[in-house]
């Protein structure tokens, strides 16, 4: 063992026996609060077990692009065109403000479902984009 992986040993059992139990001694707040406080300038939100599950469903996607052949987004505005399918996706772990148009790329794809018949891996964008949905409403 060299000397620079024993030092990081030595520090991390540091960290994990005394640093990290004394300062959860003088914490304040629940898990929650403390997630908001440290994430709210990213505007990230703590996810519920159905955000999680469709999150490893939309994970399945391998990015070949056939959904979008038959996309109805082709016929939206440029904004949301340009946005694309593939931009559900990195919604998924953000507030659905945070990328510009969409509500329009989500209201785009409500109950169309053409894509999720192309997918060779079987992503069911309709769950996905109806968890966004949701999620979306809930904000206004």
């Amino acid at each position: 063992m060299t000397v620079p992986s024993l030092h990081a040993i030595v520090y991390l059992g540091w960290r994990a026996v005394l640093v990290e139990p004394i300062k959860r001694l003088f914490q304040r707040g629940t898990g929650l609060t403390r997630f908001q406080a440290a994430f709210a300038e990213d505007r990230l939100r703590p996810t519920s077990v159905a955000d999680r599950e469709i999150g490893f469903e939309a994970a399945r996607c391998i990015g070949c692009g056939l959904c979008e052949s038959t996309c109805r987004l082709a016929g939206a505005s440029p904004a949301v065109r340009a946005l694309g399918l593939p931009s559900a996706f990195r919604l998924m772990g953000r507030g659905a403000e945070d990328l510009d148009g969409a509500p329009e790329l989500i209201e785009a794809c409500q109950g169309c479902s053409g894509c999720q018949h192309r997918c060779p891996v079987g992503v069911p964008m309709g769950r996905v984009l109806g968890n966004l949905w949701a999620r979306s409403e809930d904000r206004r």
